[in-house]
C-alpha cells in the first residue's frame, strides 16, 4: 500500500511535520511518497492521502485548499487524512480546535478518517513585512511550539484507518 503525504507549507513547519510523519507510517510498514503541494501530485496514483497544510491568519495555505477542491472527487473514493499545523494551535484556550481547519473541511465533501491540529512555529525571520506586523501588533507568542513526538503518536494511530 502506497501513502501520499502531500503538504502545503510558507515557513516550512508544516514540512517538518509531514515528514516525521511519513517516518512513522513507514514504521508501521506503510510505504509512503512525501510531495510538496507545488508539486501537483496525482492522489489517483495512491491508495490513501494524508494531506498537511500550514495555517496562514485563519486559512489553510491557497495551494492545498485548490488541490483538495481539484482533487476531491479522487480524496473521497480513498482512505483520506487531514493536518494543520499553526502557532496558533499550541493556544490551549483553542482546545486542539481550528478555524481554519474546520472552515477548509466544511467546504469538501469529504469525510476524512482523521484529522488533527498541530501546534507549528511563528518565526519572524520567516513571515512576510505584512504578517509581522500584524503578528506583533495582536501580541502573538512567538517560537517552535512543534510536538514531534505527537506527530508520530498521530502517524501509529491513523496507519490502520489509512490501510482502510
Amino acid at each position: 500500500m502506497t501513502v501520499l503525504v502531500a503538504y502545503a507549507t510558507h515557513s516550512g513547519a508544516t514540512r517538518t511535520l509531514a515528514e516525521t510523519l511519513q517516518d512513522a507510517l513507514r514504521a508501521e510498514g506503510l510505504e509512503t511518497d512525501l510531495v510538496d503541494l507545488e508539486e501537483s501530485p496525482d492522489p489517483a496514483r495512491y491508495e490513501a492521502v494524508v494531506l498537511g497544510s500550514g495555517v496562514r491568519i485563519e486559512a489553510v495555505e491557497k495551494t492545498a485548499a485548490s488541490w483538495a477542491r481539484a482533487h476531491e472527487g479522487e480524496l473521497a473514493r480513498r482512505p483520506f487524512a487531514f493536518f494543520s499545523c499553526s502557532g496558533s494551535a499550541a493556544d490551549p484556550a483553542k482546545g486542539g480546535r481550528q478555524k481554519a481547519t474546520d472552515a477548509f473541511l466544511a467546504a469538501l465533501c469529504l469525510t476524512p478518517v482523521a484529522v488533527r491540529n498541530f501546534p507549528g512555529w511563528v518565526l519572524m525571520d520567516r513571515l512576510p513585512l505584512r504578517e509581522r506586523v500584524l503578528l506583533t501588533s495582536l501580541r502573538t507568542p512567538t517560537g517552535d511550539f512543534r510536538d514531534l513526538p505527537a506527530v508520530t503518536a498521530w502517524g501509529r494511530e491513523i496507519a490502520p484507518l489509512l490501510r482502510g
